[in-house]
């Protein structure tokens, strides 16, 4: 599979899928005609270490999972359950956990602006699972920001606890 990353343009915010890292001069945006540089040193050993978009360093791992696909699976055994004597949930059970098994990993950027997803390359050591105070820190810096008020100063960060597990 062709290592891509997937983000918003900047300019326009329409939906960009660009095979990462590029050997050439990277393409601009259909839509707006805005540039598109994605950092290179975004990789390190292989392994993703920061945001190729926003050179952010906070960024997480899940399963590149549809939940649509999983909810669906799962709607339709509830629809058949009377009639299967209920043995169409643990069909759909069995059946959504060998979707996820087969699923591979996407790694997002915690930063919401940004929210890009990269996909083919496998994480980088400090590149952990999703973290819900993470993302709450990150949402709070995207309100300040949208109301016009700076974010933090270098001496407050991420929640301790995201902090000290890194």
């Amino acid at each position: 599979m062709t290592p891509t990353v997937a983000f918003a343009c900047r300019r326009c915010a329409k939906a960009i899928e660009r095979p990462f890292p590029s050997d050439g001069k990277p393409d601009p945006c259909a839509h707006c005609g805005a540039a598109v540089e994605l950092d290179a040193g975004a990789v390190a050993g292989g392994a993703i270490v920061r945001c190729p978009v926003c050179s952010g360093e906070m960024l997480y791992r899940q399963r590149d999972f549809r939940q649509a696909v999983g909810c669906a699976v799962v709607l339709i055994a509830a629809v058949l359950a009377p009639f299967t004597y209920y043995a169409s949930l643990a069909a759909a059970a069995l059946i959504d956990a060998l979707l996820y098994a087969l699923a591979g990993e996407v790694v997002i950027c915690y930063r919401i602006p940004c929210r890009a997803h990269v996909r083919g390359l496998p994480a980088g050591p400090k590149v952990a699972p999703f973290d819900l105070s993470i993302h709450d820190y990150h949402r709070m810096l995207a309100r300040q920001e949208a109301a016009g008020r700076s974010g933090p100063d270098e001496k407050t960060g991420p929640p301790l606890d995201a902090a000290q597990r890194r």
